[in-house]
């Protein structure tokens, strides 16, 4: 994953951090592994998946929470999945970013929210 880029993550409104660590999959092979080949997924790091519109966790041995944005990083739905979980299709959304669980309710991240990246 070393070619994509990697930047922080905060909530603009609260500038909470959220992650100090985001991965962007934005080639096809890095978005189709996403973190099947992880045990877990270290506190302050998450996995921005672009473009995305759903995602699963078939074959994951971890739960996650998962964030649809809009083209403008707006938080569109926010989800917690077990394994072997298939999230709802959000037809609006341009990305997901994927966060260890109960990374969102921790930093008081909610629907509407808008998220910012900035270079690691």
């Amino acid at each position: 994953m070393n070619k994509n880029r990697l930047s922080s993550v905060r909530i603009r409104e609260t500038q909470k951090a959220l992650s100090g660590k985001c991965t962007w999959a934005l080639d096809s092979y890095t978005r189709m592994v996403g973190l099947l080949n992880h045990s877990s997924l270290p506190t302050d790091e998450s996995l921005l998946i672009e473009p995305c519109k759903q995602v699963h966790t078939f074959f994951m041995r971890f739960a996650i929470d998962v964030v649809f944005l809009s083209s403008s990083n707006q938080v569109l739905k926010i989800s917690s999945m077990k394994p072997w979980r298939l999230s709802p299709l959000v037809w609006n959304a341009k990305r997901v970013l994927e966060l260890p669980v109960g990374s969102c309710s921790d930093a008081g991240l909610t629907e509407g929210a808008h998220l910012e990246f900035s270079d690691a």
